[in-house]
C-alpha cells in the first residue's frame, strides 16, 4: 500500500506541475491581487478568456460548468438573426410593428424590456441597441420573428446552431433568456418547460468568437455606453449599459468594445466582453456571480473581469513570429509565403513545426474546442520555391528559346538530308 501511495503521490505531483490550470487562481484572488477586497462569496460559478483571433485559452475557472446564461442568450438570437440578414431577405432598414404580443411582453413583470407603444414601427437599426444595451425581450421577440413567425422554430435553430459551434453543454428554451416560466403565455410551445436556457462559460466564448469574427460590424452596437433610439418622437427612449467595462462606462477598461451581460434571481450576474489591447482581442466570459439580490455583486463581476484583463494582457502577447521569406527551419530552408502571427506566452518557448507546406508555431496551450488549432501559414523547401519561381517568371522566354531551338533543329534535318533546298533559295537570291 506504501508503494501505491507514493506512486499515487508522484502522478498528482506531476499532473500539478505540468498542467496549464492547475495553478490558476480564482478570479476573487486575481482581483485581490490588483488591490481589491472581493469576498470569495462572489466568485463566479465559471470563467474563461480566449484568443479571438485563434480561440486559444488564455484564463480558465471551471469554464465547463453548466449556468443559465440569461439575457447573454440574446446574443445567439442577434448571431443567428445577422446569418439570415446574409441571405437579403431582411436589412436594417427593415420595419417591424409592435403587436399586441410584442407589447404584452414588454408588459411581463420581472423582466427587463423598455417602452413599447402599441402598433408603433422600429426598423432592425433601432431595435438593435434596444436588444443589446438595454437587454429588452420584446425587442428580442420583435428581431426574431423576422426570421420565422413560430418561436419554437425558432428555438430550434438556437439549438440547432450550438450544435454546429461545438457549444456541448448549451440549450435553448427561448430567444431572450428570462427563466421561461416568466414569459408566462409566450413561452414557445414547444418549449413549455419552467427551467432556464443552459450553457457555460466555455460555450459562450464560442458563440462569441464566432459572433465577432464574422460580423464584426456588431462592435458598433455592442460598444455604446449611452444610446438614444427614435430621438424627436413620441417614442423616444435613452439606454445606458450594463457591461460596466465598456471604455467610458462605470467601471470602463480602455479597449473594451464589447458584448453583453445577462443576469437573473437564478443566474446571479454573467457578462460576455470582448476587448482589443496591444494589437490582441480578447472575448471573457464570467458566469454566475451571485446574488441577484445583492447590489455589490453586479459591480464585483466588473472588477474581477477587469483584474483577469489585466493579467492575461501582462502574460500573453500577439506578435509576428516569422516574415514572409526565406528563413531555416529546424535545419530546413523554406519559404515562408506570408507573415506568421501567434499568440504567445511569455517565458514560455515553443518550436516551429514544418508539415504538409504548412509552418506553425507550437507550444503547450490549449483551445476552447477541437475545432481549433495553432495559426499556419504556407511555406516550402527554398530550392523548390526558387526553381518553381524561375520558371513561372521566366515561360515566355523558355517558351520561345524551346521553339526557335525546334525551328533551328528542323532546319539542320533539311539542310542534311536536302542540301540542294539551301542553295537553291542562295542561288534566287
Amino acid at each position: 500500500m506504501k508503494v501505491f501511495y507514493a506512486l499515487l503521490s508522484i502522478v498528482l505531483i506531476t499532473t500539478l506541475c505540468f498542467s496549464q490550470t492547475a495553478f490558476a487562481k480564482a478570479p476573487y484572488e486575481i482581483a485581490n491581487e490588483a488591490g481589491n477586497f472581493i469576498n470569495p462569496s462572489y466568485n463566479p460559478k465559471g470563467t474563461i478568456v480566449i484568443a479571438s483571433k485563434t480561440g486559444q485559452v488564455l484564463y480558465s475557472d471551471h469554464a465547463d460548468t453548466k449556468w443559465p446564461p440569461a439575457s447573454m442568450s440574446k446574443l445567439m438570437t442577434l448571431y443567428i438573426f445577422m446569418k439570415e440578414m446574409d441571405k437579403g431577405k431582411i436589412n436594417y432598414h427593415t420595419k417591424v410593428k409592435v403587436t399586441d404580443k410584442f407589447y404584452n411582453i414588454s408588459k411581463l413583470p420581472a423582466l427587463s424590456n423598455n417602452r413599447f407603444r402599441l402598433n408603433a414601427e422600429y426598423t432592425v437599426e433601432e431595435l438593435m441597441p434596444i436588444v443589446i444595451t438595454n437587454s429588452s425581450n420584446a425587442a428580442t421577440f420583435m428581431l426574431s420573428s423576422l426570421v420565422t413567425k413560430d418561436d419554437s422554430d425558432f428555438v430550434d435553430m438556437m439549438n440547432k446552431e450550438a450544435k454546429h459551434l461545438g457549444m456541448k453543454h448549451t440549450k435553448f428554451y427561448n430567444p431572450a433568456g428570462p427563466p421561461n416560466n416568466l414569459l408566462l403565455q409566450y413561452k414557445p410551445e414547444r418549449y413549455q418547460e419552467d427551467t432556464d436556457n443552459i450553457s457555460s462559460a466555455k460555450d459562450f466564448a464560442i458563440l462569441c468568437q464566432h459572433l465577432i469574427n464574422e460580423y464584426p460590424e456588431i462592435i458598433k452596437y455592442t460598444k455604446q455606453v449611452n444610446v438614444t433610439v427614435k430621438k424627436g418622437t413620441i417614442d423616444e427612449e435613452t439606454f445606458h449599459t450594463y457591461n460596466h467595462s465598456l471604455e467610458g462606462a462605470k467601471l470602463g477598461y480602455k479597449g473594451v468594445d464589447g458584448l453583453k451581460t445577462g443576469s437573473s434571481d437564478t443566474a446571479g450576474f454573467n457578462t460576455a466582453i470582448t476587448g482589443t489591447k496591444n494589437n490582441m482581442r480578447i472575448i471573457q466570459v464570467m458566469m454566475g456571480v451571485e446574488s441577484w439580490y445583492d447590489p455589490p455583486a453586479e459591480f464585483n463581476r466588473n472588477i474581477m473581469t477587469n483584474a483577469i484583463m489585466d493579467k492575461v494582457y501582462s502574460e500573453y502577447k500577439y506578435k509576428k513570429m516569422l516574415s514572409k521569406g526565406v528563413h531555416t527551419i529546424n535545419g530546413q530552408e523554406l519559404y515562408v509565403h506570408e507573415d506568421l502571427f501567434d499568440v504567445v506566452k511569455k517565458g514560455v518557448k515553443g518550436k516551429f513545426v514544418f508539415k504538409d507546406n504548412q509552418l506553425s508555431y507550437h507550444y503547450d496551450r490549449d483551445y476552447v474546442s477541437d475545432k481549433y488549432k495553432a495559426p499556419s501559414v504556407k511555406a516550402e523547401d527554398n530550392k523548390k520555391y526558387e526553381r518553381r519561381i524561375f520558371f513561372q517568371e521566366n515561360m515566355w522566354w523558355i517558351v520561345l528559346l524551346s521553339l526557335l531551338s525546334i525551328i533551328a533543329g528542323i532546319a539542320l534535318l533539311v539542310y542534311y538530308y536536302k542540301p540542294e533546298l539551301f542553295r537553291k533559295i542562295w542561288e534566287d537570291k
